[in-house]
């Protein structure tokens, strides 16, 4: 008997239909502001795809009937989401006239919050394209899943799918409850970086996208140069979005709440600042080696490589030392913290890994058969959870291995080739490569790539059971 039947699928398209049912509510957004800056292609574009995702989903929605979802279909359902989504996005970027292979790029780099482009110069870009490739960025931020969950009604159907997500939030027992607070929280991040924003000089519009890009932990900019266009303050407030981004909503739950001391006790809140503050002292020995000390700057790529944002300024990446460059590709492996809006391995896999070293160093000398339990914020972890952990980051640089390797036969370098795909694979947008070596890269690594965006998002599980599912 197959292990994924027709009737599964089924069940899938239900998933489906209400999740594209939500996104297309959405993009009503951006069609108003195409329409604000009279852009009617746009409004006729994105009202195209408003009203056929929602009547086309709805209409599924009806005819497919009730159907209780289990995990496996929130798994396989979430896959082809992110797959269709960015095939759905890619459109507005092809009517501006990149081919499709940029357009799905640029489409997936968008909603997986990676933020590299395939875009020149966006300064040129329409002001409804630059505003959707902030706002699929910002949607992404919080999950496609979040927000289809602010409109479903089960809370059965909610946990399948919050649980095959990945999302870790426990804070209310109602798991659409959880979707409401995390976007709750979401929009209240958001209002204060725009507000921010513009009180170090942007416009309202660049405020809002770079809100979006940055809170979001995506990167992508209004313009060629990155966030530091708009000098060191809008840097400030963008390192501290990022951080907001870069830490889970739980943490932030208790800091709205004045719980600090619930917030300083978390151990992977210690362990993010502790590396930012790590990873600051040795960049700063290497680039006052170098007599090129820019901490700034230097502050700023930290944190943007450790949260995934890749938001640049005008330093380039280029311009750090070797040294610099290999904790920037160790930050952007790592990524922050676990239900946060950044993608990579999360921090909790790592402190994980550093105390089963722990453990396995103090059993030495300890008597024969003593018990030796690992704990993570006061709980019991056993031994099976601890291999999946190994097990996962094992497989997750295999892929980056691959992807590098492939990378390397069309004659990229060894670092080159390394930073590309653990940024893409890390949904954080940084890159050593530029110019026509960027643009006119070999359209088979551009899907490579989008592959690995796509394969870091959804934490590669989902990734190999939709395979097995399609067998």
């Amino acid at each position: 008997m197959p292990e994924f039947t027709p009737k599964d699928f089924k069940i899938v398209a239900k998933i489906l239909s209400k999740v594209f049912s939500a996104i297309g509510f959405a993009i009503i957004l951006p069609m108003l502001v195409a329409m604000c800056y009279g852009e009617t292609g746009y409004v006729v574009l994105f009202a195209e795809m408003a009203i056929g995702l929602i009547v086309f989903c709805s209409a599924a929605n009806f005819f497919i009937g009730n159907a209780e979802p289990k995990l496996k279909h929130g798994i396989v359902a979430i896959a082809l989401a992110w797959i269709i989504i960015g095939l759905v996005s890619s459109l507005p970027f092809m009517a501006y006239g990149m081919n499709f292979v940029d357009s799905f790029f640029e489409s997936v780099s968008g909603w997986t919050g990676t933020g590299l482009t395939m875009v020149q110069m966006p300064e040129s870009l329409p002001f409804a394209l630059n505003f959707w490739r902030g706002f699929i960025q910002w949607v992404g931020g919080f999950g496609i899943i979040i927000l289809a969950l602010l409109i479903l009604e089960k809370p059965r159907v909610a946990r399948s799918l919050l649980a095959a997500e990945g999302r870790s939030e426990d804070f209310y027992l109602n798991a659409v409850t959880i979707a409401r607070a995390i976007a709750g929280i979401y929009f209240l991040y958001t209002a204060l970086g725009i507000i921010g924003f513009m009180l170090v000089g942007m416009n309202l519009f660049d405020a809002v996208v770079h809100t979006f890009t940055t809170l979001a932990t995506g990167g992508y900019s209004t313009n060629s140069v990155g966030l530091g266009f708009f000098g060191r303050g809008a840097m400030i407030v963008g390192i501290l979005l990022m951080c907001a981004g870069g830490i889970n909503y739980v943490s932030h739950r208790a800091l709205l709440k004045r719980r600090f001391r619930d917030f300083a006790s978390n151990s992977e809140i210690r362990f993010f600042f502790g590396i930012i503050i790590l990873a600051m002292l040795l960049v700063s020995v290497n680039m006052i080696l170098l007599n090129n000390f820019e901490p700034l700057n230097q502050l700023f790529y930290i944190v943007s490589a450790l949260t995934g944002t890749g938001a640049t300024t005008f330093f380039q990446v280029t311009s750090f030392g070797d040294a610099t460059i290999f904790i920037l590709i160790l930050l952007m492996i790592f990524g922050a913290c676990y239900g946060s809006t950044t993608g990579a391995l999360k921090l909790w896999r790592i402190i994980l890994v550093l105390k089963i070293f722990e453990r396995e160093i103090r059993k030495i000398f300890l008597p024969q058969g003593a018990i030796t339990p690992l704990k993570s914020h006061g709980t019991c972890i056993d031994d099976e959870k601890a291999l999946n952990v190994i097990a996962y980051i094992c497989l997750y640089l295999l892929v980056l291995a691959g992807g590098s390797i492939v990378f390397m036969f069309f004659g990229f370098g060894l670092v080159d080739s390394v930073f590309t795909v653990a940024s893409a694979q890390g949904n954080v947008g940084l890159s050593t490569i530029g110019g026509e070596g960027w643009f006119l890269m070999n359209p088979l690594l551009k899907i490579l790539l989008s592959v690995h965006m796509l394969v870091g998002r959804i934490e590669i599980l989902p990734f190999f059971v939709l395979i097995k599912a399609l067998k």
